[in-house]
Parts: structure tokens; C-alpha cells; sequence
């Protein structure tokens, strides 16, 4: 899993996202991932994937929507 901002956009009560940073999976191999794209296509119509990401403070893990292969990869924190 990576370091990653908060995307710049809120879910559900928009509240923000309470952390500076989160860990997301960019393992494109992954089931959650790699089953999304047809999940969505057939339930919803949409053409978009899951990504498995976990809070730091108390490690509760959530499934995020991406939109296309790339999604949050720009919110990726280098750590040197």
C-alpha cells in the first residue's frame, strides 16, 4: 500500500476525510480491483473499479471508486 492525500473531493456527509493521509493499493492484479470493472459495468452501468485503501489511525479498511486504470495515482505522497 502507498501514502495518499485525500482526494480533493468528499463522500457521504461531507465532512472532509479526517486524516492528511490514508494507505491505498495500487496492486492492479488485486481481486477487488481487477472484479470492480465488471461489478460496476453490470450492476450500475458505470465504467469503474475498487481500490482497497486503510486509515492510518485506526486501520479500518474501505473500498474507494476509480474511474480509470491512473485513478488517485496523483495523490500519491513521495516519502524520502
Amino acid at each position: 500500500m502507498k501514502k495518499c492525500e485525500p482526494p480533493p473531493y468528499n463522500y457521504g456527509d461531507g465532512l472532509g476525510w479526517c486524516t492528511p493521509y490514508f494507505y491505498m493499493c495500487f496492486n492492479d492484479e488485486c481481486n477487488l480491483y481487477v472484479n470492480g470493472w465488471n461489478n460496476l459495468k453490470e450492476n450500475y452501468n458505470k465504467v469503474a473499479s475498487y481500490r482497497c485503501m486503510c486509515y492510518p489511525d485506526n486501520g479500518v479498511f474501505e473500498a474507494m471508486c476509480v474511474f480509470s486504470p491512473d485513478g488517485l495515482k496523483g495523490q500519491i505522497i513521495e516519502e524520502h
